[in-house]
């Protein structure tokens, strides 16, 4: 046995472990189905059909899981597109669904149908999910409170560093445009006092 063996037993044993676990949530939530349908519709044998309605349940997401977990594996090397997701996860849920409607005594084509739109709908709507949550984990999450200063509603602006240096050089050119002004204004006074000091001394030389 080689290496290849031991990794193809590995990923059996995940695959495994993982439809008990999904066939064990769809059992719990199939039990809590059976139970309320039973009340609401006043069976004679409630206990029967909720715990049927559990393993109905539990078989069909263990094998739905387990199926369309060696296809994308087998077949895509757990490396399919959201397309192929779907259309395995239909092919699946019709499989085992159908399969197991069957053998709990029900009709094979409406459940192939029904469990087959459920496999392609639950996916599709996983994959427009996750889609979104990558979408939003890519783009950068500003703060709350630079969000509301880059808000139009709020009458304040959020000020970069850039912005920041930009307004502090205008503010300075304008005060030393002041100052410039401001040394002429007594440059111009000087000029004119020395002038009148000029005239007026001029009369007594």
């Amino acid at each position: 046995m080689g290496p290849k063996d031991d990794q193809n037993k590995l990923d059996n044993l995940a695959i495994f472990q993982s439809s008990l676990k999904v066939g064990a949530l769809a059992g719990s939530a199939g039990i809590v189905y059976g139970g309320a349908s039973s009340i609401l519709r006043s069976l004679p044998h409630s206990i029967i059909h909720t715990f049927s309605s559990g393993i109905h349940w539990f078989a069909c997401g263990s094998s739905f899981w387990w199926l369309r977990s060696n296809i994308l594996r087998i077949n895509f090397e757990d490396n399919a597109t959201s397309k192929q997701l779907g259309y395995t996860s239909a092919f699946s849920g019709g499989i085992a669904g159908g399969s197991i409607t069957r053998l709990m005594g029900g009709r094979l084509v409406p459940g192939v149908v029904v469990y087959s739109l459920l496999g392609y709908v639950g996916q599709s709507s996983f994959n427009a999910v996750e889609k979104w949550r990558l979408e939003n984990a890519q783009s950068i999450s500003k703060p709350l409170l630079q969000r509301m200063a880059d808000s139009r509603w709020v009458p304040l602006r959020s000020l970069s560093d850039e912005d920041y240096k930009r307004i502090l050089n205008e503010k300075l050119l304008s005060i030393e445009t002041e100052i410039a002004l401001l040394d002429e204004k007594i440059l111009e006074i000087q000029s004119a006092e020395i002038s009148r000091d000029d005239n007026n001394s001029s009369p007594h030389s």
